[in-house]
């Protein structure tokens, strides 16, 4: 649409982080590519994508002793309690599916010390009730070890409360609609260590074993969303179920969460390092000033180029066409660490989640979805071949199934998501 638009060499579109400019770069490439078929396209005119991140006010974070000592008293933390924050809106569907979250924080609390607790805060704000219905009672039905806390994200004071009062922040969203993130920014200020999903804007933030971690995320090839595609075009579902399934074919990589949980929860020393490097880095790169530097920078450029160029676009002007809707897990391709192939083994993942797919289908968060799920006898289909075989690639579930590869890819993106299966580096057998 930007290319048939009035737009100058001199405007621009910021985009906040590297994942958003290719998701901006792949709509126009394949504008451009349906167009240049039918007419002889040159000298496209295209604003300037420049990648500037959001900011954040670090002195904002400087919290005193008193207050993260009084801040865990609060919460009735004992004081060798490993606490984990969630800053951000709490919605499966449009923000970060908790399960992966809660399945790996229950696996970690298995290895604690006599009378050691793991506690969870999560402050945000629920789209509804029925939601946060959802949240606490599964919870209580994957993470019966975990201590949770739900504090009211509309009041910056719970904010700082549970920033104070945390060991580790984490954030595993999941959703094609996050494009940056800001919430780890303020964990990090606060000289947190962070444990991110590897996953749009996130990638630009985080650094892997600085800050923190990021967890491995993984999501299907581009032509196998082209179904929500369709159908939000049609109208048929609406944008909030367009995004809320969409995130039924994205993983998060419960094993590789649960690792890297585990360092910082048992090596204080590592939460420590981490807790500063993050501190530092939002403060240097991420800090308003330095931010708004970047914009008075591109202001300048912009300035030159108009000074330049406007003598040779007075008479440009081109109608706008609207663009196209394109399959999700194209257009979002870079957001996750991987899509899956034909070449991943995958094994079981064993002791991390013992709920019956019968039953896991039924989670309110799960079930919203149904219809574009596969069903609980498939899905049984192919993880009760791991019984039988200890490793396993897509060819190989297809011969022994007969299933399509799209049925296939949907149940192995499903079964690694909520951590019956991971992918190994072993041989299929």
């Amino acid at each position: 649409k930007l290319a048939f638009s009035n737009v100058m060499p001199w405007d621009a579109v910021i985009c906040t982080s590297e994942s958003v400019l290719d998701t901006v770069n792949k709509i126009l490439n394949h504008q451009y590519d349906r167009m240049s078929s039918k007419f002889s396209i040159k000298n496209i005119v295209y604003p300037k994508f420049p990648v500037i991140p959001l900011g954040i006010d670090t002195d904002e974070f400087n919290f005193s002793d008193d207050f993260v000592i009084n801040s865990r008293k609060d919460l009735n933390i004992g004081t060798d309690d490993i606490v984990i924050v969630y800053v951000g809106r709490l919605s499966f569907h449009a923000k970060a599916h908790h399960l992966p979250m809660y399945l790996a924080l229950e696996q970690c609390s298995k290895e604690l010390k006599n009378n050691q607790k793991i506690h969870i805060i999560q402050t945000g704000w629920f789209p509804n009730d029925p939601v946060r219905d959802i949240f606490i009672n599964e919870g209580k039905k994957i993470c019966p070890s975990i201590n949770f806390h739900f504090l009211d994200g509309t009041d910056q004071y719970n904010k700082h409360k549970t920033l104070a009062a945390g060991d580790i922040f984490i954030s595993l969203s999941d959703n094609i609609q996050e494009t940056f993130g800001i919430t780890p920014l303020e964990g990090m200020a606060s000289q947190l260590p962070v444990i991110v999903s590897d996953w749009n804007g996130y990638k630009s933030t985080v650094r892997n074993d600085l800050d923190g971690y990021r967890v491995k995320t993984y999501a299907l090839q581009p032509g196998l969303g082209e179904d929500l595609a369709y159908n939000h075009m049609m109208d048929s579902i609406n944008y909030d179920h367009y995004i809320g399934i969409s995130v039924q074919r994205v993983a998060i990589d419960v094993s590789d969460c649960i690792q890297k949980l585990k360092i910082l929860i048992f090596d204080k020393n590592k939460r420590l390092e981490y807790g500063k490097n993050a501190k530092k880095r939002a403060h240097d790169f991420f800090n308003w000033p330095v931010i708004l530097g970047q914009y008075r920078e591109l202001s300048k450029e912009l300035t030159n180029i108009r000074n330049t160029e406007k003598d040779n676009f007075i008479k440009f002007n081109k109608k706008s066409l609207p663009s196209d809707r394109l399959d999700p897990f194209y257009i979002f391709s870079s957001y996750p660490t991987d899509t899956l192939n034909r070449e991943q083994n995958f094994t079981k993942l064993d002791e991390v989640n013992p709920i019956p797919i019968k039953d896991l289908l039924k989670f309110g968060s799960i079930n919203y979805s149904k219809n574009f799920l596969p069903s609980d006898g498939d899905i049984n289909i192919i993880l009760k071949l791991f019984d039988k075989y200890n490793y396993l690639n897509l060819e190989k579930i297809m011969t022994i199934t007969n299933f399509d590869e799209t049925k296939t890819y949907k149940i192995l993106i499903f079964l690694l998501k909520y951590g019956y299966l991971t992918i190994s580096g072993e041989e299929s057998e």
